[in-house]
């Protein structure tokens, strides 16, 4: 037994547990669904490598849930390739979104969703040729979302709120597909979230003084070297309060009953933890991609004292984080 602070390895396994007052859920990301029928010969050579996740993914709806007994499945981002494309014509096709959205249907659970990149994407050929890829139709990608998906319906970014037990958990879903431009950059983070979005979640955060907050998002709060079986073992971020941009990190910083974030975008395995200045611990998971191997996903089981968290593709616990 190897103990991090208060987080412990141990060889349990989450297959066939039926402990009353949990909450089981899966966590997967990077899917990259596409389907590359009618696009532009080039751009389907560079994208082919993703092109069987379209049979993969519901394949795995239909059966992995079920064997573990899940409650709803969460999906952190670029749940497909590209939101358009290019075509041999010319003209650019988007109807990826829809597509997608009739997958959702092989699972019998409910499944929540983060935007990524991916998905509000725009890929062109340029002249050279070359694939150019840009976000400028990010706000049509995100109302193709809203039409087609139920957990976006009111909105790319949302929370749900579960009782387990005496404790509630407040699950929230953050929309963090922009990347940062030249012209909004913070300095800090790779991604952007709009000034109300970080109010609504600051809004969250204080909803109750007693909730247990875990966040999903695609793009990861930065991180360091991975050592000792892909966790990182030190502190190895410092929040620094000379950054007076109203950022992700603010509210965190202002809010630290966050104990967990999920995460993808690094198309890697990880599990690293911050110590925020109040001395609170926040641990990030991060899930390599789907698109890559449909082995990439995590059970995750929420109960009255801890979050387990499994290795990858595997019902053995790789993590325990305290709940409270």
């Amino acid at each position: 037994m190897v103990i991090l602070w208060s987080a412990i390895y141990l060889p349990v396994s989450l297959a066939n547990e039926t402990t009353p007052d949990t909450l089981t859920f899966i966590h997967v990301t990077d899917i990259h669904v596409c389907n590359l029928t009618g696009y532009h010969p080039f751009f389907v050579e560079k994208r082919q490598h993703f092109g069987n996740n379209i049979l993969t993914f519901p394949d795995f709806l239909k059966s992995v849930p079920d064997n573990y007994e899940t409650d709803f499945v969460v999906v952190t981002g670029d749940n497909i390739d590209y939101f358009e494309a290019e075509t041999e014509k010319g003209s650019m096709l988007d109807t990826q979104v829809e597509q997608y959205s009739r997958l959702l249907g092989n699972c019998m659970d409910p499944v929540y969703l983060t935007l990524g990149n991916h998905d509000i994407a725009s890929y062109r050929i340029d002249s050279v040729p070359a694939v150019i890829s840009n976000q400028l139709d990010a706000e049509r990608a995100r109302a193709a979302w809203m039409r087609n998906v139920p957990c976006f319906k009111e909105g790319t970014y949302y929370s749900q709120v579960f009782e387990i037990g005496t404790v509630t958990f407040r699950l929230i879903f953050l929309d963090n597909s922009y990347y940062s431009t030249e012209e909004i950059a913070d300095g800090v983070l790779p991604f952007t979230i709009d000034q109300y979005q970080l109010r609504w979640l600051d809004a969250q955060l204080k909803a109750s003084p007693s909730d247990v907050e875990v966040i999903f998002m695609h793009q990861p709060l930065p991180y360091g070297k991975a050592v000792d079986n892909n966790i990182l073992t030190e502190p190895i971020l410092t929040w620094s309060s000379k950054n007076t941009t109203f950022n992700l990190f603010r509210v965190l910083e202002k809010n630290s009953s966050t104990r967990l974030i999920f995460a993808g975008h690094k198309h890697i395995n990880l599990i690293n933890r911050y110590i925020l200045p109040d001395g609170d611990n926040l641990t990030q998971i991060m899930t390599a991609a789907f698109g890559y191997g449909s082995a990439n996903w995590r059970v995750i089981k929420l109960t009255e004292d801890n979050v387990l968290i499994s290795f990858p593709g595997k019902s053995e616990i790789e993590y325990i984080v305290p709940a409270r």
